[in-house]
């Protein structure tokens, strides 16, 4: 049996009963037979094969790539998760949180996300896309057979894994959000939404100081747009009071990568 190193295996094994099914699958991921993760602690996870799901599994409960693990010792208040795929971040954040609100605009997610959030009270799931305005955005869709899955407003660049067919979405601006679902202060925002954090965050000055905590994915659209470059986004956070932040670059990929910053 190979995993990917032995120390995910011994993680596997403390937090599913069958740590082994899930070594199977990611060996076959690219089946059509999808996978429930038995997880100890909470209810399972559902991951649909030759998809992206056991990739952001393995991200969120294994790497801890959103560095949860410092936190969770604590307690949250409310959590805003943008970006909500299949409801993998928010079944790891949820047994540690009073409320979290999770969003994803994409239908196939969307239903997934539904299974994998269900016996969370404190879950709410909205079927939209947070950018700066309330309305409709069309995004693209994942190229036939390429199992990263991603679907993106944004498609210079990534036409190796978009197509030029879109689906058009709801959409709602983030002070929109936290109107509507009476929001004060959020402790954590986690953002990854393939390029629309820029036009989540820069429009909302005057709300930031309402937020505790981002932990995002940053990423390379509109190369053109000097408020993309990571350097500037960095910045940008930095005098919105964000006075702790750490980014964390990817090794291969150009202004693509983590970021994390706090008050």
């Amino acid at each position: 049996m190979r995993f990917e190193d032995l120390t995910d295996y011994l993680k596997l094994r403390r937090i599913a009963s069958n740590p082994l099914d899930i070594v199977r699958f990611r060996k076959r991921q690219m089946g059509p037979r999808d996978l429930q993760v038995k997880l100890r602690d909470r209810q399972p996870l559902h991951l649909r094969g030759g998809r992206a799901d056991f990739h952001m599994f393995h991200r969120i409960y294994l790497r801890d790539e959103y560095r949860l693990n410092p936190l969770l010792d604590g307690r949250f208040g409310t959590v805003v998760d943008l970006g909500g795929n299949v409801g993998i971040f928010s079944s790891r954040i949820a047994p540690h949180a009073e409320r979290v609100i999770t969003c994803e605009p994409v239908p196939v997610n969307f239903e997934r996300l539904m299974q994998n959030i269900g016996d969370y009270a404190n879950v709410e799931p909205l079927q939209l896309a947070v950018t700066d305005r309330c309305g409709k955005l069309d995004i693209f869709m994942p190229l036939e057979g390429h199992t990263t899955g991603v679907f993106s407003a944004h498609r210079e660049g990534s036409e190796h894994r978009l197509s030029e067919e879109t689906i058009s979405v709801d959409t709602i601006g983030f002070g929109d959000l936290l109107e509507r679902h009476e929001v004060e202060d959020v402790d954590l925002l986690k953002i990854d939404i393939e390029g629309g954090e820029y036009d989540v965050l820069y429009p909302a000055a005057e709300l930031l100081p309402r937020v505790k905590r981002i932990h995002g994915e940053y990423h390379d659209v509109r190369a053109e747009d000097p408020k993309t470059r990571i350097d500037n986004f960095a910045t940008y956070l930095r005098d919105q009071g964000f006075t702790n932040l750490v980014v964390e670059k990817h090794k291969k990929l150009p202004n693509h990568g983590m970021f994390f910053a706090s008050r």
